[in-house]
């Protein structure tokens, strides 16, 4: 590579360097790592079909041979990533924070909606008697099933406010999709339901009345709960080509139509301290859980 930076300063522009020296060594595989669990609200059969339409739009304005490479758990996905048969991660950021360390990843993208904040929010009927989280001891409370951030989150606040673990504190239940909570704290079938709030957003756009009749006690924003990250596992000039690729295939017609697949209006670049929330819930999770280990010996 730097042999070929040299051959290209004479005669090319700072930008085109990076293309110059790809061309030159011939093209680099892109294998892209989707954490399959963390696409909800889909079917999974047109999930992966999707997904490899995605990896070849991104491929495309340079050539690049894209495939799309799915796992259902995080293990295997980071194998692969340091075993260079991954080149770009792409899973919910708390799944993110729990696999990699900061030093492992490095920029990316993350998929935005227009006109709302992103993070989670518990939320309760208007008229509910809760007004912090201490008040929740004893009652029904919803959240996803198989989310590791409502799952950490709910943990955390359990532990740091009420030094009890969830499970002691009030009754949980899990939803397969983010709106069945809100619907159900909506017509009274639950106490309180941790949901994000891009959905909660939704749900009050489709009917004006979840906002009136719902209010949020504790809110936790991020800049996105699902992000695509490039590593320290590859070079510089292939991460800047990826990452371009993967903005202008975006903004095509397919990359629109695979967007709103994924319920998000636009992508934005990111950068890895976007993911610092996610490593200080962790590592919160993990002193409070291990706080109550040491007391117990």
């Amino acid at each position: 590579m730097t042999h070929c930076f040299r051959r290209a300063l004479g005669f090319l522009p700072v930008g085109l360097l990076s293309f110059a020296c790809w061309a030159a060594q011939g093209p680099e595989p892109l294998n892209m790592g989707f954490y399959l669990p963390g696409i909800r609200d889909a079917n999974l059969a047109d999930v992966k079909v999707s997904l490899q339409l995605w990896a070849e739009e991104v491929g495309k304005p340079y050539k690049l041979q894209a495939k799309a490479l799915t796992y259902d758990d995080m293990p295997t996905l980071y194998r692969d990533v340091v075993q260079h048969r991954v080149s770009i991660v792409i899973a919910p950021g708390m799944e993110l924070a729990e696999t990699f360390s900061p030093d492992e990843l490095v920029e990316g993208f993350a998929g935005r909606r227009h006109g709302t904040d992103e993070g989670m929010a518990l939320i309760v009927p208007r008229n509910s008697p809760v007004h912090k989280f201490a008040d929740l001891r004893g009652k029904r409370l919803l959240r996803l099933a198989n989310d590791r951030l409502a799952e950490t989150f709910l943990e955390v606040q359990c532990r740091h406010q009420l030094a009890l673990a969830c499970r002691e504190l009030f009754s949980m239940s899990e939803e397969k999709r983010d709106i069945q909570p809100i619907h159900k704290v909506f017509f009274g079938q639950a106490d309180a339901a941790l949901v994000s709030l891009s959905a909660l957003y939704a749900a009050s756009e489709l009917n004006p009345q979840v906002a009136e009749r719902l209010r949020i006690v504790l809110d936790w924003k991020t800049r996105a709960l699902s992000f695509g990250m490039m590593t320290v596992y590859s070079t510089p000039d292939f991460r800047d080509l990826v990452l371009r690729a993967a903005m202008q295939a975006s903004k095509t017609v397919r990359g629109k139509q695979i967007l709103e697949l994924f319920k998000t209006d636009y992508m934005d670049r990111v950068n890895k301290s976007d993911l610092e929330p996610y490593w200080h819930l962790r590592r919160e999770h993990q002193e409070l859980v291990n706080t109550k280990a040491a007391r117990k010996k």
